[in-house]
């Protein structure tokens, strides 16, 4: 099974898991950092070396970040430079990603379930509005 940390800004990525949690059940393997005000970039490099190091498995560690560019994936990212690590970082964090890859985490591959949740974006980030008037007037016409 592949183990799935949640890196975020605050306490984004523990509301996340537990409104997941609240819909698939309790989950194991599963590690969640958020980056507070007070932190700097080192002290929290720390703790994702850690949590990486300790959620390993053959099958690998999924890092599922809030957003590129941020602290967070910036720290995430710098796990890359140890080869000995089976991991994969995706961006954009959000409910319906979570739960695909939480749902999938024990019998696809770590790349296929990375490109799972990559592809699943523009299905879950729709404008619902927009396609409920483009379905009426398909009906319409």
């Amino acid at each position: 099974m592949i183990s799935v940390v949640i890196v975020t800004h605050g306490q984004m990525g523990h509301e996340l898991l537990r409104c997941a949690e609240g819909i698939v059940g309790k989950q194991a393997s599963v590690w969640v950092l958020g980056l507070e005000p007070s932190q700097g970039p080192e002290a929290f490099q720390k703790k994702v070396e850690q949590a990486v190091k300790e959620m390993d498995t053959p099958a690998g560690v999924l890092l599922l970040v809030d957003m590129l560019g941020g602290t967070p994936c910036n720290v995430a990212l710098r796990q890359c430079r140890d080869p000995r690590l089976h991991y994969d970082v995706v961006t954009g964090v959000n409910l319906p990603m979570l739960l695909t890859a939480l749902s999938n985490r024990h019998y696809m591959p770590l790349e296929q379930l990375s490109q799972k949740l990559v592809d699943g974006a523009s299905r879950n980030i729709v404008r619902p509005i927009q396609r409920l008037r483009e379905s009426l007037k398909k009906e319409g016409a």
